[in-house]
């Protein structure tokens, strides 16, 4: 059950798992906690193992949603309120844009954090990569083609 394997994590994979759920990378947890970055990596690893979860977003969300749950009270059960959608001042918010050129083509990012992707989501990102190159050296090759038949 969810209950026995959250009480097999350890104090500091919680912590670290809590780190890694507001959007840290292990090397922003590690000072916090006062290890290395590579033993963040394998108490986190090892927290997702014991867990089950596929990666590390998956794990930490799994542990706040265990953490966040209310215990069950057997006579005190009230729904909880919920909010009028009217009301909330998310609605009327407009869908984020990429906003540069390398976002809106869907290429990765170039350097920063290391990933978590599966291998089917790593593939699927070197086969876009491919892809624009292969159009890119195409155009390249066309317009130069052009220059030369203009040229002599």
């Amino acid at each position: 059950m969810l209950e026995d394997r959250i009480a097999k994590l350890s104090d500091v994979q919680k912590q670290c798992l809590r780190l890694a759920a507001s959007g840290r990378s292990s090397k922003e947890i590690a000072p916090e906690v006062g290890l290395s970055h590579q033993t963040v990596d394998q108490y986190i690893h090892r927290a997702r193992v014991t867990l089950g979860a596929e990666n590390r977003r998956d794990a930490a969300r799994i542990l706040m949603d265990a953490e966040s749950a209310q215990p069950f009270k057997q006579f005190e059960l009230k729904p909880s309120r919920l909010d009028d959608p009217q009301d909330s001042s998310i609605v009327d918010l407009p869908a984020a844009e990429p906003v540069t050129l390398v976002e809106r083509i869907g290429l990765p990012p170039i350097g920063g954090k290391t990933n978590d992707l599966t291998v089917q989501q790593r593939l699927y990102a070197i086969a876009r990569i491919a892809f624009f190159l292969m159009i890119t050296a195409t155009a390249i090759i066309i317009i130069s083609k052009g220059a030369f038949v203009v040229l002599s």
